[in-house]
């Protein structure tokens, strides 16, 4: 039979799809492009509505003439609307349910064993509780991968001629088993290669982290450093425990310690608070860092989530003026 993976969201999801991508053809299936597939697997993505929208949609275009499969990042109500289109939910890493879905026996070797991606998730889950964000509910509490698992994966991806390894988690600096110790021990494993990793949170990047990204040769000398605001009021109705202040801090230490260091972000505008005024901090902000690049999202209320109360009182059109002037300012 022929598949079709479709991944949207994040670098987890990213990872995953390849490690599906592989242990399909590693039982006889072959890739080939959604109109041909006879399977098509969903990763999904429930962090905004318009993405969850976006998956709904995929499955009316689908559903009919082809078996469609829905998993990764979904909240029970999410599962409950796409079995009700008539799509099936797979709960990621369940061999059982894909035994049944795939009509095929699987050995739990063919998931475990594959080396075609460098991505390596060092945690799954999160701990922050963002006001606007659903993944804490849809993934789970943080659960962190033992170092020396980690470091194995490692040498495996360098073994095969990997070039760069991409350490993934919601929060890395949180690891619970000291992130700049793991970057240090993968540092110090031989090899020419590269390591970066996303994604951080202010809160918990420290001392030690920013110097390893400054000392350590194979450490790529760039951070995704996610602001979402420029406003302290607004970073707090998110419940982004940081000040700009501590942010601005984070962002003078790493270019003192790494002068050429590349810095990424992500930036919600339209947040139910979020006046013409606090908008303008962000834009000062932006100004002040020169970003390299930048993710920018309009806030949609997605349900489940804290904000979700606060209703969506800031109008699309004013939500895609904010979007146009940051991206001029940054990623043009």
């Amino acid at each position: 039979m022929k598949y079709f993976i479709e991944t949207l969201g994040c670098q987890q999801n990213e990872y995953d799809g390849s490690r599906l991508s592989f242990f399909l053809r590693s039982v006889g299936f072959e890739e080939a492009t959604a109109e041909e597939a006879g399977i098509i697997f969903i990763l999904a993505c429930s962090v905004r509505q318009t993405a969850v929208d976006r998956v709904f949609g995929r499955i009316r275009n689908w559903v009919g003439n082809k078996k469609v499969v829905v998993t990764s990042c979904l909240t029970p109500d999410d599962q409950r609307r796409i079995t009700d289109r008539g799509a099936l939910y797979w709960h990621f890493g369940d061999t059982k349910d894909l035994e049944e879905i795939l009509g095929v026996k699987i050995k739990q070797k063919q998931l475990d064993d594959f080396s075609e991606t460098g991505y390596i998730p060092i945690m799954s889950g999160c701990d922050n509780f963002c006001s606007y964000c659903i993944v804490p509910y849809t993934r789970g509490r943080e659960k962190s991968r033992p170092i020396n698992e980690i470091i194995n994966e490692a040498k495996r991806l360098i073994k095969h001629g990997n070039k760069e390894i991409v350490l993934l988690g919601q929060n890395v600096n949180s690891y619970k088993f000291g992130f700049a110790k793991l970057l240090k021990k993968l540092n110090d494993l031989p090899g020419d290669f590269k390591i970066s990793f996303v994604s951080n949170h202010p809160k918990d990047v420290t001392e030690e982290v920013i110097n390893a990204i400054a000392i350590l040769p194979k450490i790529k000398k760039e951070i995704h450093l996610p602001l979402q605001s420029g406003s302290d009021k607004v970073l707090q109705d998110m419940n982004r425990p940081y000040t700009v202040a501590k942010y601005l801090w984070l962002v003078k230490s790493l270019k003192s310690k790494a002068p050429k260091v590349k810095i990424t972000t992500d930036i919600i505008v339209g947040f139910p608070t979020e006046t013409e005024k606090d908008f303008q901090k962000t834009v000062e902000i932006c100004k002040k860092v020169g970003y390299e690049l930048a993710y920018i999202n309009k806030y949609s209320p997605r349900k489940g989530t804290a904000a979700y109360k606060l209703g969506d009182p800031i109008s699309w059109q004013e939500k895609q003026y904010r979007w146009k002037i940051l991206n001029q300012l940054i990623n043009n």
